[in-house]
């Protein structure tokens, strides 16, 4: 077995597993769930201002697995996504817009998709 097959194989235990996995819920542009899924959920992020300025960012990452998806979402697309608020298993759910997903971990097996709340428009 090569080496990013190795790798691929510890994504099981370090992304989907009891001890650190959440569940997580996709919904595609075209209503199909995706509810069996298991990932890493981070509530905050570090980004960058153009200023070269360090903030703190409190919309979720999610990362999944890519193998353990049957279809990969794509930057442009509208995907939803619910996961739990908190990383406690009786958390209560919230379900997130994809604002974009990563296209840079498919050589290593591994996904992020970046959300945020999705925005009230007033009638």
């Amino acid at each position: 077995m090569g080496l990013r097959a190795e790798i691929e194989e510890d994504l099981e235990d370090f992304l989907e597993g009891d001890d650190y996995g959440q569940s997580v819920v996709l919904i595609s542009p075209d209503g199909v769930t995706y509810s069996d899924l298991m990932g890493q959920v981070l509530y905050d992020s570090i980004s960058q201002t153009e200023d070269g300025v360090q903030v703190i960012d409190h919309n979720p990452v999610v990362t999944l697995r890519r193998s353990s998806l049957t279809k990969i979402p794509a930057t442009n697309e509208k995907w939803s996504v619910n996961i739990p608020t908190g990383p406690r298993d009786d958390a209560p759910r919230e379900t997130l817009i994809l604002e974009r997903a990563s296209e840079d971990g498919g050589s290593i097996g591994f996904i992020r998709l970046y959300l945020r709340k999705a925005e009230q428009v007033a009638p």
